[in-house]
């Protein structure tokens, strides 16, 4: 599926109401990257050992939280650092609604991750938790990350790699996914965009799900389902029954219900 960033954006909007019931991935990657950042604040992560000095309790300590749905990172690190400057910036507004009624304290700001309206060297780090499996232009969303951060400043993020919901592409033809960019990709594009790496890792996390149906409204409460297609001679209600088989027949899961793969890549990188 090619990018299509009016209807992610749409997607998105339309699942704001529903992304925290059903976004429990989401949930527990945002907080993985919150102690990605934690270690980096405290000198207690070993890849931030060497960084350089972050005024992490200081007054006025800024960070911008980009792509940041509902705002759960935004909110932890607000919560984490009295007296700091947050702000999350989303393309969903909708979505920075309902971050704004479960943290009135966080800054807002309705942007692209490839066009942020910040002026230069504004943010002391930067993050985001899976956005950026659905920037356009990943180069394009790096550069942007190091143009509002301050000097020796930290971009921690997560995203996902192309081994995401293989199980669901593979029973289920019609389902076009965005392809993501695998972990090589991730570090040339952010090598081109002038930042230096410091870590990145890479592992596949296996989740489970009621049903095959289950899957899918997840997906879709979130945000995530892309537009489906029908084959030549099938109705899209056989065509989903048929994959709803093959699926729970292929990947069932130990403890009941299905599973499915994430391919979850953390990475950070500096300013240099």
């Amino acid at each position: 599926m090619t990018f299509d960033k009016d209807a992610i954006k749409r997607s998105f909007s339309k699942a704001a109401s529903t992304y925290d019931e059903f976004s429990g991935f989401q949930k527990d990657v945002a907080f993985e990257v919150f102690e990605k950042l934690s270690g980096l604040l405290q000198k207690k992560e070993p890849a931030f050992v060497n960084a350089p000095a972050v005024p992490a309790m200081a007054e006025g300590f800024s960070f911008l939280d980009v792509g940041s749905g509902t705002g759960r990172l935004a909110a932890l690190v607000a919560e984490s650092i009295p007296g700091s400057r947050v702000v999350a910036s989303d393309i969903a507004l909708t979505m920075l609604q309902k971050a704004r009624e479960k943290n009135g304290s966080l800054g807002l700001a309705a942007a692209d991750c490839c066009s942020l309206p910040f002026r230069d060297g504004l943010f002391d780090l930067v993050g985001s938790s899976l956005a950026l499996q659905w920037a356009r232009e990943l180069k394009a969303a790096f550069q942007e990350a190091a143009r509002v951060m301050k000097p020796g400043g930290l971009f921690v993020f997560s995203t996902l790699g192309p081994s995401t919901l293989w199980e669901l592409r593979e029973c289920y033809k019609a389902y076009r996914a965005v392809e993501f960019k695998d972990r090589a990709a991730i570090e040339a594009a952010i090598a081109a965009s002038g930042l230096e790496l410091v870590f990145i890792e890479d592992r596949l996390i296996k989740r489970r799900y009621e049903s095959f149906s289950g899957l899918l409204k997840a997906l879709k409460n979130i945000g995530a389902t892309p537009p489906m297609e029908c084959g030549k001679g099938l109705s899209p209600g056989r065509q989903l029954r048929e994959a709803g088989r093959l699926y729970h027949e292929q990947f069932p899961s130990p403890q009941g219900g299905v599973e499915a793969s994430y391919e979850l890549i953390l990475a950070a990188a500096r300013k240099v």
